[in-house]
């Protein structure tokens, strides 16, 4: 996969999906998932911060 970004919806690796969900800052407007990198869902949008 060199290049390209895994998509969060379509890892099976339990580790890969816990390293690449850690610490989200964004998520899928068309599935909900959450990931740390914006490559990594189909159509990011960022998180909001707490307040």
């Amino acid at each position: 996969m060199s290049g390209t970004h895994a998509k969060v919806c379509a890892v099976t690796d339990s580790r890969k999906l816990n390293k690449l969900t850690g610490n989200p800052e964004f998520s899928c407007a068309r599935c909900g998932a959450t990931a740390h990198d914006k490559g990594s869902v189909c159509d990011p949008v960022p998180l909001e911060p707490d307040h």
